[in-house]
């Protein structure tokens, strides 16, 4: 074998058995400056389906990757909201004592914008953890807009309790939980009592100076819950003050006006609207609780104040009221701008809207001043009862803005809610009396006689025996 043809036969055994060597006889790239393989399509189906579990049940697909964040985002995502509509529903009955806790409405203004958050969040850990897998991107771009979709009613859940959290504060912000007026020698022991005095004027949303044509007690036996109401007719004269204070010393011998003149004699005096001033309250409003209180004999613990057109706001929020009546009742001429109302209702059973209801409730045309007194009072049980929750949740929106417009009160969130609950309950209320004659004359009242008429019907809640008066 001459020289050359050894030495290509050496080279060829070299290449042999070089370990860089295929056996195709081609050199192979080491390790390192291989490049990475396409991924699979496995990988790309993987990825798109943990993006659309992302969307539902955001955490899931991320615990293999990373535990604690999955079990985080599956929490926040997933079970709390669960947890809290399964809470909510079991306890339904109290979805307006659920509206008016501003804690609960926080809690639900967070939870909402969360379960948005955490799935965004869920789908950008999926794009991370599959971001070489070809078109990952407009994949996830797609989950992220469809949980955007998605999420639209839960905006609209976290508005609306942001709103009625703005609202419950404004409302029920005012108070303490001292009483509007103790009296020195009540005929019955206070104590197991809580009386709130319910006003409605005839102004409009935002107008205050107005004169407080409906007037009723609520007074109720706390260890049973047995409750009555008691109108106080808006001309009833010589209402008398506590002693010492600015309108004891202004009418000495009881207020010289129908007893719904004093709110706006009240409003229209700087010096009295100072002296009454009491931990943001409405000045007049406590001013007048004080009288009633003094008069009547009772302690009085708080007020609700409510403009009438925002009351017939409320029902038409609801989606109105049914009353049965006994009679036909005529009612007075619609308001400009209201819609025409037919010239009487009844006998039996009438569906009414805000503006019917309220013609009924103030129409004096057909009987008398008195009898109008019932009609409130009837109205206010039956609109307690018959709002279901799912009426509640329809006009939630609603009843809050006309609340923040219409209503003033020294009532906290939580005690406003308990006398709905307790206005709603028709077996709860044991009586309903009228300061009418001729059980009283209101233009020229005996207040010893009244007194005695309010310790019966105190009485009579506490035993549960009638009181004689109920009419």
């Amino acid at each position: 074998m001459n020289r050359p043809s050894e030495d290509a036969a050496l080279e060829r055994l070299r290449r042999f058995d070089s370990p860089d060597r295929s056996s195709s006889g081609t050199a192979e790239m080491p390790a390192a400056a291989r490049p990475s393989p396409p991924p699979s399509q496995l990988d790309q189906n993987t990825g798109t389906g943990q993006l659309f579990a992302s969307v539902f049940v955001p955490g899931l697909p991320s615990m293999k990757r990373h535990p604690v964040l999955g079990i985080v985002l599956f929490v926040v995502g997933v079970l709390l909201p669960f947890v809290m509509l399964a809470w909510v529903y079991a306890n339904r009955d109290d979805l307006v004592g659920f509206a008016l806790d501003p804690q609960f409405l926080l809690i639900v203004t967070a939870a909402a914008l969360g379960a948005v958050v955490v799935r965004l969040a869920a789908i950008g850990e999926v794009f991370h953890a599959h971001r070489r897998s070809p078109g990952i991107a407009g994949r996830s771009s797609v989950a992220a807009v469809l949980v955007l979709a998605l999420g639209l009613p839960a905006y609209w859940v976290a508005f609306q309790a942001n709103e009625a959290r703005t609202v419950v504060a404004d409302v029920f912000a005012g108070g303490s939980d001292d009483p509007l007026y103790t009296p020195t020698n009540a005929a019955v022991d206070q104590s197991d009592f809580t009386n709130i005095v319910l006003f409605g004027g005839d102004a409009g949303p935002g107008r205050w100076g107005l004169r407080t044509d409906t007037m009723i007690l609520v007074t109720i036996h706390e260890p049973t819950g047995r409750t009555a109401l008691v109108s106080i007719p808006r001309n009833l004269t010589r209402i008398q003050f506590p002693p010492g204070t600015p309108m004891a010393d202004a009418f000495p011998n009881g207020f010289d006006d129908l007893g719904n003149a004093i709110f706006p004699y009240v409003s229209t005096r700087d010096e009295l609207m100072a002296a009454y001033s009491r931990d943001g309250l409405q000045a007049e409003a406590v001013a007048l609780s004080e009288a009633l209180g003094y008069s009547l004999g009772i302690q009085i613990d708080d007020f609700a104040l409510v403009n009438m057109q925002g009351f017939t706001e409320v029902i038409d929020a609801v989606g109105g009221v049914t009353l049965d009546l006994a009679t036909s009742i005529e009612l007075p001429p619609s308001l400009p701008g209201e819609r025409e109302l037919p010239s009487s209702i009844g006998p039996g059973a009438v569906d009414m809207d805000g503006a019917m209801a309220i013609a009924y409730a103030r129409s004096r045309y057909a009987d008398s001043d008195y009898q109008r007194m019932g009609r409130q009072r009837q109205l206010l049980a039956a609109l307690g009862s018959q709002v279901s929750a799912t009426e509640a949740l329809t006009g939630f929106g609603s009843v809050t803005g006309v609340l923040d417009d219409s209503m003033r009160t020294s009532l906290s969130s939580s005690e406003f809610s308990r006398l709905l609950d307790r206005l709603g309950d028709n077996q709860a209320i044991q009586e309903s009396v009228g300061l009418i004659p001729p059980l009283i004359e209101p233009g020229n009242p005996d207040y010893v006689q009244i007194r005695t008429i309010i310790a019966g019907v105190q009485n009579a809640m506490a035993t549960g025996n009638p009181s004689g008066y109920a009419g």
